[in-house]
């Protein structure tokens, strides 16, 4: 089997992410330790590939003399995804992103355009679909065990701004990034919840939103800039049967306890999922179903079986979000390798879609 080319295009801290899941895959999935090579790292920061695994570094996409790269990772700021995935999908390259796939819709439909000439493999790290409490929970719902549902809630805060003297950064710039927390941490939420709940079940979205700290140092500290993106925000959806819920986040909420989770209740029970537990829901079945009938339910679900043989086992786990970085890249690899998509809840270009248009008409909701 011929090794696919990787390319890894900037290597900040996602970037740096991401390479660890490429160095422990061979170790905890051996059977996929020989179909991929390290092959270009692009980076304007790191001076050298001591460690990094990679064979050759650039400091510009337009500098990369190899032509046959097969897979590449684009770990860059989010205005600068579209320029680079044009780029590349042009080259014949298949495209992993990191979210969101573009700054705006706009954007993102001209990239469909381009992968639907060239029939490109795609993925967008919505890696929340890749946490198996998740794809349990979502086999719950999908067999109707929690019944119709009523209401719903979702929260993932950070307290990563939180610090008003921490200086400003292309995130909380909506030119560099495309909005603040409800673009950033919100799109995982959003996904998160259309994953579970059906995107054909959303009626509509809108949102409120408040930029707790206005201000904030420059990046050389010399003088203060305006801060032009939410840090904090709450999207309401309504279903089209009629049940309403919440998505809120923050990037100024300090809890040392809580940071991602989600609760749905529906006429037959509830269902809940938190990073505290990433393999497992707790769920509560209100008349009729026993534990061994849910039980049975997973185990038999397609996709929760698939996602085990790509998860780390709680043995070789590195912390949840390493390991869902690790389950997310493995799944494109597979996919890169059999040259299509294998599974068909995978987050492709197409299908991140869904949740970014819901994302923009929350934005302007808040208008």
């Amino acid at each position: 089997m011929k090794k696919i080319n990787v390319g890894l295009i900037g290597y900040g801290y996602i970037g740096k992410i991401h390479n660890i899941a490429y160095k422990v895959i061979p170790i905890i999935f051996p059977q996929y330790g020989n179909v991929y090579r390290l092959s270009a790292m692009v980076s304007s920061k790191t001076q050298n590939l001591e460690g990094t695994g990679f064979d050759n570094l650039v400091s510009s996409i337009y500098d990369l003399k190899e032509e046959n790269l097969d897979m590449i990772d684009i770990c860059t700021p989010n205005f600068l995804h579209f320029e680079q995935s044009s780029f590349f999908i042009k080259k014949g390259s298949n495209i992993y992103c990191e979210k969101p796939m573009t700054v705006n819709s706009k954007e993102g439909l001209q990239i469909l355009d381009l992968i639907e000439e060239r029939k490109t493999i795609t993925q967008v790290a919505l890696i929340y679909r890749f946490m198996p409490a998740i794809s349990k929970a979502r086999a719950i719902i999908k067999n109707n065990c929690i019944g119709e549902i009523i209401n719903f809630r979702g929260q993932f805060f950070h307290s990563s701004y939180l610090n008003p003297k921490r200086a400003i950064t292309w995130r909380l710039k909506k030119s560099m990034s495309g909005g603040g927390a409800i673009a950033d941490l919100g799109i995982h939420l959003l996904d998160a919840l259309v994953f579970l709940l059906g995107y054909e079940n959303v009626d509509k979205i809108s949102a409120k939103a408040n930029t707790v700290i206005k201000e904030r140092p420059s990046e050389n500290g010399e003088k203060m800039e305006k801060v032009d993106v939410d840090d904090w925000g709450l999207m309401t959806l309504e279903l089209k049967n009629g049940a309403v819920g919440t998505a809120e986040v923050s990037k100024v909420s300090y809890n040392p306890y809580d940071v991602f989770e989600i609760e749905i209740y529906g006429t037959n029970g509830y269902v809940k999922i938190s990073d505290k537990n990433p393999y497992e829901p707790v769920y509560s079945i209100y008349n009729s179903r026993n534990s061994r009938d849910i039980s049975e339910i997973i185990n038999s679900d397609n996709y929760t079986n698939y996602l085990n043989s790509i998860y780390p086992n709680p043995r070789m786990s590195m912390g949840f979000m390493v390991d869902m970085h690790t389950a997310s890249l493995l799944n494109m690899i597979i996919n890169v390798i059999n040259n299509k998509i294998v599974n068909e809840v995978t987050p492709t270009f197409e299908e991140s879609m869904k949740s970014h248009k819901l994302l923009e008409e929350a934005y302007l909701s808040i208008q």
